[in-house]
């Protein structure tokens, strides 16, 4: 499993910082492209779920032994405002809600600036290698 955030393509395309990092909570940051806005001009919410997920990960990875992969088995998200591209960057913050040998839970908010924008539940399978 790659634990360095910068290490994943995609998290390298998307441009995802690492803010934070701490037992069972994780912050990343994304700035925002106009190439991420949906029709109606806002960010689409792929963009959003993709963010959240990330950080849900990097809040387990450190509790994750080194020798166990991960999958995400479902997530749930509701977006509470939309995200613009003038408002500047998005925000994550996940926290882990309950770490077993099989299966993790994170609950993760989504900022930009201090406006709530996002607000979802991960749940990921933990399995060897």
């Amino acid at each position: 499993m790659l634990r360095d955030l910068t290490s994943v393509p995609a998290n390298r395309f998307f441009n995802f910082k690492l803010v934070a990092q701490s037992s069972g909570h994780t912050e990343l940051s994304m700035p925002l492209q106009p190439s991420y806005l949906q029709e109606g001009g806002v960010v689409h919410g792929g963009i959003i779920s993709a963010l959240a997920d990330t950080c849900a990960v990097y809040a387990l990875l450190p509790g994750l032994p080194e020798n166990q992969n991960m999958t995400s088995i479902e997530f749930k998200i509701n977006f509470l405002a939309p995200a613009r591209l003038e408002d500047g960057d998005l925000r994550a913050t996940a926290r882990v809600v309950k770490q077993r040998k099989a299966v993790g839970l994170c609950d993760v908010e989504v900022f930009q600036k201090e406006r709530l924008i996002a607000k979802g539940l991960f749940t990921y399978y933990f399995f060897g290698k």
